[in-house]
């Protein structure tokens, strides 16, 4: 088969949509290295996570050239369908809820939808942005002849916002890098350092050690994620416990906003920003938590969770949505809008070590269910079925 991929995030965004698409493109070139896999981005970016494409032949990369490198946006929505018709592919797989238009009827294609948030939170939108999503999403629903949800709950949003009949649309779920199905040797801890650059604060020897007991908040800064909720929630827990919180992650405004706070309420002994952390040191950061805290308002399935539960760490984080699906049942689901619900949870995972220790051990047998082997045989079922 020759499969190509709409890899704009593939190759240019570094949290959720850009994990999903990497993982998946390597998952696929791994274990069914007998496809064609045809990356089409506008640009790529100098980032050693893209490192992987040139370790498969069955991989290759398009952009955009001529007149249409200049008007990429066009190229990407209309004009790619040239290239997809003279590269003879068979199936095209828009991976992040986007298809172009006017693609042959002999071509076969898949939008993965990874949430509809700003249909149903559109306060988080501005009026401009959720009404481009809304059109986008909704027509490349349409066209393409079959969607895939990242879970449960993604999928009953689509049917009931689109009213896309529910045997078009599939269930796939994520899987996350496979270094973090790795055990990670915490003596390494002693060893690890972070440079000036990953971290606000310097230290007094120059170095950046992680605290000893942290809670760990991983993802994009954004009033959604409630962030500032969990810092809250940190205000009023047990100051006997001497537990900190280590936040991986940038944001706009609202970032700021929650570090104001944090300044405000005398918190940045406790509140610890990093960024720019290399993404080969995640294992080892989610290893040595107390716990990974996520009291996000919504999302579409949230990779730091299982990420997380492969690297032994236990998971709080919201109850409903698509939570228990990526969490399973022995991670602690709170109220995310009640700081006295996340500030108990926080205590109980820190002081109940019998219970971290059963989340951790039961938490790892649930996350097999995501391995990337397992995911990839879905895909390459899915692709199949097209075919025939």
């Amino acid at each position: 088969m020759r499969i190509g991929f709409d890899a704009k995030r593939a190759f240019n965004n570094f949290t959720g949509l850009g994990n999903y698409s990497r993982t998946l493109i390597e998952t696929l070139a791994r274990y069914y290295p007998e496809n064609e896999y045809h990356l089409f981005t506008p640009k790529t970016n100098q980032n050693p996570r893209l490192d992987f494409i040139k370790s498969y032949p069955s991989v290759s990369v398009h952009f955009p050239t001529g007149i249409m490198h200049s008007v990429h946006p066009l190229w990407r929505s209309y004009f790619i369908r040239n290239d997809i018709k003279k590269l003879r592919i068979d199936i095209f797989h828009g991976l992040s809820h986007e298809l172009p238009f006017n693609v042959s009827k002999n071509v076969k294609t898949v939008v993965t939808i990874h949430d509809l948030i700003h249909e149903r939170f559109p306060e988080f939108y501005p009026l401009t942005d959720r009404k481009i999503y809304s059109w986008k999403f909704k027509s490349a629903c349409e066209r393409a002849d079959i969607v895939v949800a990242i879970s449960e709950a993604t999928k009953q949003d689509i049917i009931d916002f689109y009213h896309v009949d529910k045997n078009k649309i599939k269930v796939i779920y994520q899987s996350c890098h496979p270094q973090f199905y790795q055990n990670v040797n915490l003596s390494q801890r002693s060893q690890r350092t972070f440079l000036d650059s990953f971290l606000d604060t310097k230290a007094p020897d120059n170095t950046y050690n992680l605290p000893e007991n942290y809670l760990l908040y991983v993802g994009t800064v954004n009033e959604r994620k409630n962030l500032l909720g969990l810092v809250k929630a940190l205000q009023i827990v047990d100051n006997s416990l001497d537990i900190q919180l280590v936040v991986i992650g940038e944001g706009g405004d609202y970032f700021q906003k929650v570090k104001k706070y944090v300044v405000e309420n005398n918190m940045s002994n406790r509140v610890l920003f990093y960024n720019q952390i290399p993404f080969s040191d995640f294992p080892l950061l989610y290893k040595q938590a107390q716990a990974l805290v996520l009291p996000s308002f919504f999302e579409g399935f949230g990779i730091p969770i299982i990420e997380a539960l492969w690297s032994g760490c236990p998971v709080i984080t919201s109850e409903g949505s698509c939570f228990p699906e990526a969490g399973g049942p022995d991670s602690m689901y709170i109220n995310p809008h009640n700081i006295e619900d996340i500030a108990r949870a926080i205590e109980r995972v820190v002081t109940d070590q019998n219970l971290r220790k059963q989340m951790i051990l039961r938490g790892r047998q649930f996350v097999q269910k995501f391995h990337e082997k397992i995911i990839g045989a879905e895909w390459d079922g899915l692709y199949k079925s097209l075919i025939e």
